[in-house]
């Protein structure tokens, strides 16, 4: 098996860990009376929330500084380059998150959708593609600026399995959730993180 694809599952493995400890936490808070909460029931600012992420940040850096062989000097830069460029898809995702739930609306709506806004998506999608790529265009330059071309195309590869790796658990979790949600798979059915059946 390749170096980087144990990497790979180590740190997905770790995320496995993330999204359990959070959901078993949103099963045993009651709802009631709280606040909205997100990732499985933890606020952002809740300190055990901030601390797995930190982990989970830690594990991702030092698996990248091992695979592209980085120097001090080029670990931080790619850390300022990653940090930037993940604002910037964090609000390009937002917008395309946005558009989608927009344009279920209007076809959930049926006859009574309103075209003039349907369009005004359809001509949305390019535009928000577009800013995908741009973005991709400026971070390969900008890394240009300090990696290899060979250090480039793991960063890339790195990201892509990594990218896999999450969307996977999110729908292994998301299926679990629809699982319990069943008729007959009440909570007295479920079983308890790390517990037995």
């Amino acid at each position: 098996m390749k170096p980087v694809v144990t990497s790979v599952r180590l740190v997905c493995g770790f995320l496995a860990i993330v999204f359990s400890s959070s959901l078993a936490l949103a099963q045993a808070t009651p709802p009631v009376g709280q606040p909205p909460k997100d990732m499985g029931g933890w606020r952002k600012d809740d300190p055990r929330r901030v601390a797995l992420e930190r982990r989970f940040q830690e594990r991702v850096e030092r698996m990248v500084r091992e695979r592209l062989q980085l120097t001090d000097e080029q670990a931080g830069k790619l850390r300022d380059v990653a940090t930037r460029t993940e604002e910037s898809r964090r609000a390009l995702r937002r917008d395309e998150m946005q558009a989608r739930q927009a344009m279920r609306d209007e076809l959930l709506a049926g006859d009574n959708a309103n075209e003039a806004r349907i369009s005004e998506l359809l001509d949305q999608m390019p535009r928000l593609e577009r800013r995908r790529l741009d973005l991709m265009e400026q971070e390969l330059r900008e890394l240009s600026k300090f990696l290899s071309p060979l250090q480039r195309a793991r960063y890339f590869a790195l990201q892509d399995e990594l990218r896999r790796g999450m969307q996977e658990l999110q729908r292994r979790r998301v299926g679990a959730d629809s699982a319990a949600d069943r008729p007959g798979n009440g909570p007295r059915y479920r079983r308890p993180p790390g517990g037995q059946r």
